[in-house]
């Protein structure tokens, strides 16, 4: 049997290096995605602005601190960024495997144990992935790659940007096992505390307990924890593609001046109906969409308003059917993109299906949890 090669692809500050590959003068400079509000969170930084101690999730008017009267705002732009990730994404299938894994806008599995073999090794795919990717959009990415999705996960984060690391069967102990327990992909804040509760501070600690008490104190998730960290059951990529099937509902007004209270309402209301279809119809979805219609009032022709439609969309990690989970990701989308603006229709919808029977079958061959 083959050992699995598994590339974890990481975009290196996505949404900041779209904004620099899309306006040509914007580059080398310190370019934040975020509102121009000094109480506002920084999305995504350039690695322009890192140069200046600027980072994600850093308050604005600290950033504006560093880089002063350097700092480049940008407000977002949910449009280009799905159009660069789907050029992305539709490149790596076409030119190197179908067998793709999306988690995100910007991150993907890719099982490469079919073509490993056509570059020389390993590493010589990785660049020229990397390669393809930079021709196509300017943008450059970060490339982990192992037999196991955890190890190809946290390895794409050990060289940035535009790095490559490889982690094998024989060097994971020493790549993986002497890094911070807080580093591993998965490992929550109450996981956390319960870890320092037993002085656990690196993987290498966490490997040495006795398995009885990992049982005991982190249950069946920190069980398969530990057999990941072991390089164990953890390389199953889930490539089927459900894009074509979606479910979606929506609410046009006939008063273009609705409050925020009642946007609300009504979008969790269509909520409910789409959560109610995905039930009956005993399937889970993956990506959640809103759709908003403006009345774009800076196209004034004869003194006419004309509405422009807009569709933002994230995914989940995991495939849900659950309402409190698709109603809070389509308000962060809304909060993230709404600013009173007058609407005349709004709809959420959610994509990337697939039914629970077949899940379960997935499931079943090898228990995944990422």
């Amino acid at each position: 049997m083959k050992e699995k090669i598994i590339l974890h692809l990481d975009m290196d500050a996505f949404f900041a290096s779209c904004e620099q590959a899309h306006d040509k003068t914007l580059k080398n400079k310190p370019v934040v995605v975020a509102r121009d509000n000094d109480r506002s969170i920084i999305v995504a930084a350039s690695y322009d602005a890192r140069k200046y101690g600027i980072k994600t999730g850093m308050p604005i008017f600290m950033a504006k601190q560093l880089a002063y009267g350097e700092l480049i705002i940008k407000t977002g732009n949910r449009e280009l960024y799905e159009e660069y990730s789907e050029n992305i994404f539709n490149l790596i299938k076409e030119e190197f495997t179908y067998k793709v894994e999306v988690l995100g806008i910007d991150e993907c599995f890719i099982d490469v144990t079919e073509i490993w073999k056509k570059y020389g090794n390993v590493n010589n795919l990785c660049l020229a992935m990397q390669a393809a990717v930079y021709q196509l959009t300017g943008l450059t990415c970060s490339i982990g790659a192992s037999f196991t999705k955890l190890f190809a996960k946290m390895g794409s984060d050990m060289k940035k940007p535009n790095g490559i690391t490889i982690i094998t069967k024989e060097n994971y102990k020493t790549l993986i096992w002497n890094k911070p327990i807080e580093d591993v992909i998965g490992v929550g804040s109450s996981g956390l505390e319960k870890m320092h509760n037993l002085n656990v501070k690196t993987v290498n600690d966490f490997i040495k307990l006795d398995e009885k008490v990992i049982t005991e104190k982190f249950g069946l998730v920190g069980y398969k924890l530990f057999e990941k960290l072991n390089g164990i059951n953890n390389n199953k990529i889930n490539y089927w593609d459900n894009s074509l099937k979606s479910v979606s509902k929506e609410k046009t007004f006939d008063n273009k001046n609705v409050s925020i209270e009642e946007i609300e309402e009504i979008l969790f209301n269509l909520t409910q109906k789409v959560v109610k279809k995905l039930q009956e119809n005993q399937t889970l979805a993956k990506t959640v969409q809103l759709s908003i219609k403006f009345y774009n009032t800076d196209i004034n022709f004869e003194k006419k308003e004309h509405k422009k439609r807009k569709s933002y969309s994230e995914s989940f990690i995991e495939y849900t059917d659950n309402l409190e989970k698709i109603y809070s990701k389509v308000k962060t989308l809304l909060d993230d993109i709404y600013d009173g603006e007058k609407i005349s229709l709004i709809g959420i919808g959610v994509s990337n299906l697939i039914e629970s029977k077949d899940l379960v079958k997935q499931q079943s061959l090898e228990n995944i949890v990422l």
